[in-house]
C-alpha cells in the first residue's frame, strides 16, 4: 500500500513556514469583504422572484473597477444575467 500523503508528483513543493499548517479559520484581512459578500449577494431570482438558495441556483461576485457584479443563475426559471447596484437611475418618462 502507497502512502497518500508521499507527493506523487515530480514538480511537487511544500509550501513556505508561513504558510504550512496554518489553519483557515478565525479573523483573517478578507473578511470585510466576505461580510460585504454576504449581505449583498441576491438572495431571490429577479425574474421569477424564486429563492437562490436551492440546489442549482448560484450568484458569483466579480468586479470592474470599483463595481462589484453579481453573476447569477436560477434554476427556478432558467435565467441567468448579472445583476449589479447602481447609485443613480436617471429615466425618462413615458410620452402621453
Amino acid at each position: 500500500m502507497t502512502d497518500r500523503r508521499t507527493p506523487r508528483w515530480s514538480n511537487h513543493v511544500d509550501p513556505p513556514a508561513p504558510v504550512h499548517g496554518r489553519r483557515i479559520t478565525g479573523t483573517h484581512w478578507w473578511d470585510p469583504d466576505r461580510i460585504r459578500h454576504m449581505q449583498d449577494a441576491p438572495r431571490h431570482c429577479p425574474s421569477c422572484g424564486s429563492s437562490l438558495d436551492t440546489d442549482g441556483s448560484i450568484s458569483v461576485e466579480y468586479w470592474e473597477g470599483d463595481r462589484r457584479v453579481f453573476h447569477t443563475s436560477c434554476h427556478g426559471c432558467g435565467w441567468t444575467g448579472d445583476i449589479a447596484t447602481v447609485d443613480r437611475v436617471v429615466g425618462h418618462e413615458a410620452a402621453e
